[in-house]
């Protein structure tokens, strides 16, 4: 679908339609069953045959039917019991866990009559949820004037936004002979959170400007890093002196440190297309994966140590999550990162209204792409020629590759990966360090260069 047709911007104000009520969910009642039936009519049966033919066999083959129907429903429940879903959460209605966690609801289920009663549920799940108990069927027996909590859960496959339900829930009593009505509970959202990847690095990151933090910066201040043994000057430090130097020169000269910084951290996330079939936890990894998992990654680590880490998406949506540091904006990072969707159709993004949004950060720029797009490209090189430090991590799985349809699908696949190698060349020529996402510490040898051209 391109622009022109596109339904949503064509749509006239004059041209609205009437919102739809919610159909309320019918109350909940008891009703017979078919057992019930078939012993009303076995016990009929046979004592309207006894009548007419005078069988007296016949009115001993009812009476256990009539009998057993009797004493059954002389604890006959009148109000139906009450279901509702309560998510294992302290605030909301969703759930949360991470992938490979347990995505769990409690169904509380109260009865309010006299007589005991049998609970049977029946829940449904996304894909990316395993339900426990297979399809959600289990029954619970719930006790006269009690209730019980009935715990419906399954582990996620998967990060994304999923959603746990609908759940149906249908009591019986009397044996069998009386049940309610379906109530269905709608279910609940599950935000799956992403894992990152195990992610550790010793560098320094450029444009270190902020107050304190870990990394080095040019100005001069109170830590370890030393910058040059200097003559002393009135307002230092007595215990800065070095007094192997001053006894070797008969001058006073003193340690000269580099202050150490806190700095920025812009992560861009190309969204644009997304290619490979998505595994799971356990499986293998899409382009979508990859990226959600190393920028969760590179978040956390740079978040948890106290740098300025803000996130952006490149494509249809641009979305944006504003700066911060810290353990609680880590994990609102991964919460970020859950709503992560690539679109069938999307629009294009503008590289260049990308790089104006970026034109007030000073720190580095993180691109996650699989620069499979002409504007990936364009909006690498135009942060480059900024002259703003730019990273550059490759999300292309190693094994996705182009469907084969005919026998000339292995070449056209060897000459796209050798054009592609050579835009890799390129961008690296106009100063960008590109590296393969590979896990931990696999960006140590690149920030390394881009401290060396920072301070050189």
């Amino acid at each position: 679908m391109t622009i022109a047709r596109d339904p949503v911007l064509s749509l006239r104000t004059d041209s609205a339609r009437t919102p739809r009520r919610a159909q309320a969910e019918p109350p909940v009642t008891w009703r017979r069953t078919r057992a019930l039936t078939r012993a009303v009519a076995v016990a009929a049966v046979c004592l309207l045959a006894a009548v007419a033919f005078g069988r007296v066999e016949l009115v001993l083959v009812a009476a256990p039917f009539a009998i057993g129907t009797a004493v059954l429903l002389q604890g006959r429940p009148t109000r139906p019991p009450h279901a509702r879903l309560v998510p294992f959460a302290d605030a909301g209605d969703d759930l949360t866990c991470a992938e490979g966690g347990t995505a769990a609801a409690r169904i509380v289920v109260a009865n309010p009559e006299p007589v005991a009663i049998t609970t049977l549920v029946t829940a449904a799940a996304d894909p990316w949820i395993d339900l426990h108990t297979g399809k959600g069927d289990f029954a619970e027996r719930i006790g006269p004037g009690s209730g019980r909590e009935l715990v419906v859960a399954g582990t996620a496959k998967r990060w994304g936004e999923h959603h746990l339900g609908p759940v149906h829930v249908r009591s019986i009593a009397c044996g069998g002979l009386l049940e309610t009505t379906v109530q269905r509970l709608p279910g609940a959202t599950a935000w799956v959170l992403p894992v990152p990847d195990w992610f550790d690095s010793a560098e320094s990151l450029p444009f270190a400007a902020g107050v304190t933090g870990v990394h080095r910066s040019r100005r001069g201040g109170d830590s370890g890093e030393l910058a040059e043994v200097r003559l002393y000057q009135p307002g230092d430090r007595l215990r800065r002196i070095d007094w192997r130097t001053s006894m070797r020169t008969q001058d006073l000269y003193v340690n000269a440190t580099l202050s150490e910084r806190d700095t920025d951290v812009t992560l861009v996330l190309d969204l644009q297309v997304e290619a490979g079939a998505s595994g799971g936890v356990d499986g293998a990894a899409s382009i979508a994966d990859l990226t959600v998992r190393a920028a969760g990654a590179v978040a956390s680590h740079y978040a948890l140590q106290g740098d300025r880490v803000a996130c952006v998406e490149f494509g249809a949506r641009s979305r944006r999550m504003r700066a911060g540091a810290g353990r609680r904006h880590a994990a609102a990072t991964l919460r970020w990162l859950a709503a992560v969707e690539v679109p069938p159709d999307p629009i294009p993004p503008s590289p260049d209204l990308m790089r104006r949004q970026l034109a007030g950060q000073r720190g580095l720029n993180v691109v996650f792409t699989p620069l499979l797009t002409d504007r990936s490209i364009a909006l690498v090189a135009a942060l480059a020629r900024a002259g703003r430090p730019v990273l550059c991590v490759d999300t292309l799985p190693p094994h996705v590759s182009p469907p084969r349809r005919t026998h000339w699908t292995p070449y056209a696949e060897r000459l796209w990966r050798l054009t592609r190698d050579n835009t890799v060349m390129e961008l690296r020529d106009l100063g960008v360090a590109v590296e393969p996402w590979q896990g931990s510490a696999s960006l140590d040898t690149v920030l390394a260069e881009l401290n060396r051209r920072r301070y050189r």
